[in-house]
């Protein structure tokens, strides 16, 4: 009887610490399963953070909506590729051109901010098999086929985010706006100079053709075009010389003076420049009509890539084509 009663005893602690080992197993796998879900079949080996440092997804996409009032609907596409990188990537790259306004004294303009955020070039989350090896290893076991059922349906390769480096064009300060200014007259000053020798040698030979035969109509119209031209341009120089006065000068040469702008700075704001040089800056120069313009045009008076109004019909002609 009593070595029944001892294997008795005995087949109750193994069944005992079987049911003991099992309900760990069923912890284990309770745990495997919730960690899998989450984190993919790496996380046993994972450290749980990012190759862009130790901010996490959660902590990144909670800056982007706070600080650059990006919202759930924007940062959707780029979240649901699964690329634990994405959100930390475009923060501090947000935080880069952020740090580059303000250093010129500006905040980072919201369609820089979302021209960052379009330009993402993104690939989708793919779906792939499940190693259970390693996760059965932990388990102690072999997992239990609903969970593996489940895991399968919800297992997928991550895909990535990439962001092309935006290009940081600095927005120009007074200081540069000054230095401009002069510059860009100077060019007209050159400009004016050498044009008004022209101008004086062109209405020297109208007045030869006028003593020897009469002008034809185009000649007379650019006679007169010329005639008034030279005041306009001595008036121009005399202003800058003697009356510090830059206006008259920018004036010359209609759009000229914006499109230098605008090569040096590709975006800059109106208001920083003096209004009176960009008002004269918009002016046309007007000309008779095509036969003149062409003229003018030979004789380098206007040059290629000038851009005038045809007086007689209202339309732009290009010098040069």
């Amino acid at each position: 009887m009593s070595t029944a009663r001892g294997i008795l005893n005995y087949l109750d602690k193994v069944d005992a610490a079987e049911a003991v080992e099992q309900e760990k197993q069923n912890t284990r796998e309770a745990l495997a399963f919730e960690l899998q879900m989450k984190y993919g079949d790496n996380f046993l080996t994972s450290s749980g953070k990012n190759k862009e440092g130790s901010i996490t997804t959660s902590t990144a996409t909670a800056a982007l909506m706070k600080e650059y009032n990006l919202n759930e609907e924007t940062l959707a596409p780029i979240l649901a590729t699964g690329d634990k990188t994405a959100a930390p990537k475009l923060l501090s790259i947000l935080e880069d051109q952020k740090q580059k306004y303000g250093a010129d004294g500006f905040d980072l303009p919201e369609d820089v901010i979302s021209g960052i955020v379009e330009s993402a070039v993104m690939t989708q989350s793919t779906s792939r098999d499940i190693d259970f090896t390693e996760i059965e290893k932990f388990i102690g076991r072999e997992m239990d086929s609903l969970y593996k059922d489940m895991l399968k349906s919800q297992s997928k390769d991550p895909g990535s985010v990439f962001f092309p480096e935006p290009v940081f064009t600095r927005t120009p300060g007074l200081e540069d706006i000054t230095r401009f200014e002069k510059k860009a007259i100077g060019v007209n000053l050159t400009r004016a100079q050498s044009e008004l020798d022209k101008v004086k040698s062109r209405i020297a030979e109208f007045v030869s053709l006028s003593e020897s035969g009469n002008l034809t109509p185009d000649q007379i119209a650019e006679n007169g075009w010329l005639t008034n031209r030279k005041v306009e341009i001595e008036s121009s120089i005399d202003s800058y010389n003697n009356k510090d006065n830059l206006v008259p000068l920018a004036g010359l040469y209609g759009t000229a003076y914006t499109r230098t702008l605008q090569q040096v700075f590709p975006i800059y704001k109106d208001e920083f420049i003096n209004e009176a040089l960009l008002d004269a800056s918009r002016q046309e120069i007007t000309v008779p009509n095509r036969a003149v313009a062409e003229s003018l045009a030979d004789a380098e008076i206007l040059r290629e890539g000038d851009i005038v109004t045809n007086g007689q019909t209202g339309k732009k002609i290009r010098i040069g084509g």
